[in-house]
């Protein structure tokens, strides 16, 4: 599955970011280095305001990068939780064993931070980030819900339904768009498969993944509603 806009650049998005955290007020985040075994991941982390806060762990598109997050990142960091945006590793290992241990990486990352509630911590992902989000978070009881943004049913041998039995009751955000089909698709089955109350958004348009966060969706305000009191 191909996202179905055209997305910038990433000079263009890191130009864009380093606007950002010149301009006065803007809520940025701090560059870091997040350890996996000899390796290290990069990653934007916004550090919460106050401390025992909730957290979230955003895992970007297949091709995608952490910058792409970051409009949603500052408006959740508004809202007191702490955020960690994440890059795959560079080494162009994409199977499932190396993808889960990238998330592995970054959510302990967010458990040792002193302002972090370990107990609090969700995952976002779009794209192939939504089925390693959920996959993950099957094998982790210890992440407390997932925002899936254009899942599919199988990216790369990461499959979506069956990881629905380990993760449980918990509360699970689905998300796509209405001519994205295959994502589409995608969300009203696992949305019929999910134990507990699943909250399924279809949006209209043909926007995928983090690009929806450029195409005027109320992308930000489902996310944040969703949010509260589940996290």
């Amino acid at each position: 599955m191909k996202p179905c806009l055209r997305r910038p650049p990433l000079p263009a998005l890191v130009g864009c970011l380093g606007l950002c955290l010149l301009a006065s007020g803007c809520e940025g985040p701090r560059s870091v280095q997040v350890p996996l075994g000899s390796q290290q991941l990069p990653g934007l982390y916004w550090e919460p305001p106050e401390r025992m806060a909730p957290a979230l762990l955003l895992l970007p598109m297949q091709g995608g990068h952490k910058e792409d997050w970051v409009p949603l990142a500052q408006r959740l960091h508004r809202e007191g939780y702490g955020v960690l945006a994440l890059d795959w590793r560079q080494a162009g290992r994409t199977d499932r064993e190396h993808l889960l241990a990238d998330v592995r990486a970054g959510f302990d990352f967010l458990r040792a931070q002193k302002k972090v509630d370990a107990a609090r911590i969700g995952l976002v992902g779009a794209d192939l980030g939504a089925n390693v989000a959920l996959d993950f978070a099957a094998l982790e009881p210890m992440v407390s819900l997932a925002v899936l943004l254009s899942p599919g049913l199988n990216y790369r041998d990461v499959f979506a339904e069956p990881a629905l039995r380990d993760f449980g009751a918990r509360p699970l955000l689905l998300i796509a768009t209405e001519e994205d089909f295959l994502s589409a698709q995608a969300v009203r089955r696992l949305a019929g498969a999910a134990s507990g109350d699943p909250v399924l958004r279809l949006y209209p348009g043909q926007a995928h993944g983090t690009d929806l966060l450029a195409v005027g969706a109320p992308l930000g305000d489902d996310v944040l509603a969703f949010l509260q009191g589940r996290l």
